[in-house]
């Protein structure tokens, strides 16, 4: 029996030299070129790559922009008495306060005051280099936009806290705002946002305490008391500055009877009321020298002279009403530091009525109303005002002068209801 012979292998030839090649053979043996037909692969695209740099770069960005906005945005500084700020060009210190000079936040104003009587005070802001201390109100008054005060009163009354407009004022130069707080002792507690707006967009608001206390008040009356002679009624005015304290305030009811000579009110205030049954006459000069202090209040009282000297001189804040003052070379002389206010007042027959020579003072009233000039040489003379709030003169009339008003400082006036004649 013959042996079977094994079925031969089959062989494929190469497709590239035509070998013969093994059934399932991979590569030529002859010119090692690849049988197979492989897959050809797509290059990967580095996606996660490029998506890692896109976010990286984004979040950079963002940091960037995040410095940016937290560097330049508006802020808002808040603070009681004052504030420090900082904006592009330096840092400063803010301080809320009666004026300038005032180094520490003013978180409470404590201010005194009398039964039914109205009161003004001011309120400024003034800034401070951090780093020198040097006052630089004037360069950053520039960089606000505007400014507002509110008050808010902690219990309901008729007689609210009131303020001016905040503005620059020029008898306080080294402050950036002043405003003006008007008050009566019914005003009671308040409490007082001052908000500045800066050109940058920034916001500073500072708030403060306002307390009200009343002033202790004594009267003096002529069946009590002697003041019949101006010799007894200057012993009575030196004794009231010796003995009583001068946070009280001095009322003397003064008799109807003419004082002949001169009367000087030194070291504190005190309140001349005329007699309601007659007229109280001075014919010598009075002197008012007081460094601040309340002020005196003049009612009812007539200052006559002869021509010659001045009826009544104040370097201390006086208000006049319904007085007449005649027959003088300068009827009212207001000089030094000091506010002298008239109100339903005669001025008449004098060289010059009221003569306004005072630097350095706060305003008390502005308001010059129902006054009556008649006959004067210069009905009012203003040769230095110590504020650039107008003065109004409200139904004042002036009549007979051979000047009405001589404005020589310049001062900023209200005459639309004066009448002249």
């Amino acid at each position: 029996m013959k042996d079977a012979k094994a079925a031969p292998e089959k062989q494929n030839p190469c497709p590239f030299c035509g070998s013969s090649l093994p059934d399932g053979a991979a590569f030529c043996p002859r010119c090692a070129r690849s049988i197979r037909p492989r897959e050809r692969q797509k290059a990967l695209r580095p996606l996660r790559k490029k998506v890692l740099q896109l976010t990286a770069l984004l979040t950079a960005a963002a940091a960037v922009a995040g410095a940016i906005w937290l560097y330049v945005r508006p802020q808002t500084v808040e603070g009681e008495g004052g504030v420090d700020y900082t904006d592009q060009d330096g840092s400063y210190q803010v301080i809320m306060a009666r004026s300038d000079g005032t180094y520490e936040p003013q978180k409470e104003f404590h201010q005194s005051a009398e039964q039914g009587q109205e009161y003004r005070t001011p309120l400024c802001i003034t800034f401070y280099d951090s780093a020198t201390g040097e006052n630089v109100s004037h360069a950053m008054r520039s960089k606000i936009e505007y400014a507002t005060v509110a008050i808010e009163p902690l219990e309901q009354t008729d007689r609210p806290w009131q303020n001016t407009e905040p503005a620059y004022n020029n008898a306080r130069p080294m402050c950036a705002l002043t405003t003006f707080l008007n008050f009566w002792l019914e005003s009671g507690d308040a409490r007082l946002t001052w908000t500045l707006h800066m050109k940058n967009g920034d916001t500073l608001r500072m708030h403060t305490q306002l307390f009200i206390e009343e002033i202790p008040t004594v009267h003096y009356h002529p069946d009590t008391t002697p003041m019949h002679t101006i010799e007894e009624l200057q012993e009575l005015i030196d004794r009231i500055s010796a003995t009583v304290p001068k946070d009280t305030i001095v009322y003397i009811h003064l008799p109807a009877v003419t004082y002949d000579g001169g009367l000087s009110i030194n070291n504190r205030p005190v309140n001349l009321l005329g007699s309601e049954e007659g007229r109280t006459v001075f014919t010598g000069n009075t002197q008012i020298v007081i460094d601040g202090g309340f002020i005196s209040y003049f009612d009812n009282l007539d200052f006559l002279g002869d021509g010659i000297g001045i009826g009544l001189s104040a370097s201390a804040r006086v208000h006049l009403t319904n007085c007449t003052i005649s027959g003088w070379k300068t009827g009212v002389l207001a000089y030094g530091r000091t506010w002298v206010n008239a109100m339903d007042c005669c001025f008449k027959d004098n060289q010059v009525g009221f003569h306004f020579n005072a630097a350095d003072s706060t305003p008390t009233h502005s308001t010059y109303s129902n006054n009556k000039f008649t006959n004067n040489g210069t009905g009012m003379l203003l040769e230095s005002v110590p504020t650039d709030i107008s003065l109004k003169f409200h139904h004042s009339v002036f009549t007979g002068n051979g000047t009405d008003i001589d404005n020589r400082c310049g001062q900023e006036l209200d005459i639309s209801q004066a009448i002249f004649q």
